[in-house]
């Protein structure tokens, strides 16, 4: 039997048993980790209708941070790393944040993107392009590839990418969404440590559609760079063994903690953390 058969079973048997453990972060976010077989899930659940609650970006000029330091200035309830980046920290693909669309960032055929406002969510496969962005849009994120499509999980046979990449295990980070894009799923596995190897992308497209109920859902970047913070504290543990800065993230927050777009000070602590 394959290692994905294996998972699919699990993760199959395995739902109806976790489908009450979800723990309330705050109104409308709940958060569960899914360790079995293997695996080591984080998943935070929002609900985009939520009135209290918003789901915000980066601004331009806090790329680079950590998640946690991310996630500190901007009183999140929940934080995760966003999109792919070069060695400047500049995102691979459209990036929005609570500035407006970043200098040099557009939607291209390279990456599909999340794309957040007005109660709801949306993701966006490569060949959907959106440039401009349309007007709802108030927080968006890029990524590659797409992993669950019209409620179908997509398998080996189609996902891109090579077998070093796409089908081997590798901890991720990922986004999906419900059928009626309500509901927001932030999800990061964790990988690279005895008995925890990560995910495949089929493995994690899988994960997507049968244990959170995604209709879409699509990879951002992993490896290393995925971290996700609940409440105060990152909960997942980082591949290499501390956090690295990244260029965007995702974050929930209170909208009362809103700030608009101006520069959010930055703690002691997250200060220090910067040296």
């Amino acid at each position: 039997m394959t290692r994905t058969l294996t998972i699919f079973i699990a993760l199959t048997l395995a739902s109806a048993l976790y489908a009450q453990d979800w723990q309330s972060v705050a109104d409308g976010v709940d958060y569960q980790e899914f360790a079995e077989n293997g695996i080591d899930v984080h998943v935070a659940r929002v609900d985009l209708t939520n009135s209290r609650i918003a789901v915000i970006g980066t601004r331009e000029s806090e790329k680079g941070l950590k998640v946690s330091d991310y996630a500190k200035r901007n009183k999140a309830l929940v934080a995760i790393n966003g999109d792919y980046f070069d060695d400047k920290f500049n995102p691979i693909g459209l990036t929005i944040g609570p500035c407006g669309q970043w200098d040099n960032t557009k939607d291209t055929a390279r990456e599909g993107i999340v794309a957040v406002g007005n109660g709801r969510a949306d993701i966006r496969r490569q060949a959907e392009i959106m440039n401009p962005p349309e007007d709802w849009i108030e927080t968006a994120v890029s990524g590659w590839p797409l992993l669950v499509k019209e409620c179908r999980p997509l398998d080996a046979t189609v996902l891109p990418g090579s077998n070093a990449f796409t089908r081997a295990p590798h901890p991720r980070t990922a986004v999906g969404i419900t059928k009626d894009r309500k509901t927001l799923f932030l999800v990061v596995a964790d990988g690279r440590r005895t008995g925890v190897p990560g995910m495949t992308l089929p493995e994690l497209a899988t994960f997507m559609s049968v244990r959170l109920n995604a209709c879409w859902a699509i990879n951002l970047d992993g490896g290393g760079s995925a971290a996700m913070w609940v409440g105060d504290h990152i909960v997942n543990r980082p591949s290499d063994g501390v956090e690295r800065k990244v260029a965007d993230h995702l974050a929930v927050i209170y909208k009362s903690d809103f700030c608009g777009c101006e520069n959010v000070p930055m703690t002691s602590a997250a200060a220090n953390s910067q040296r």
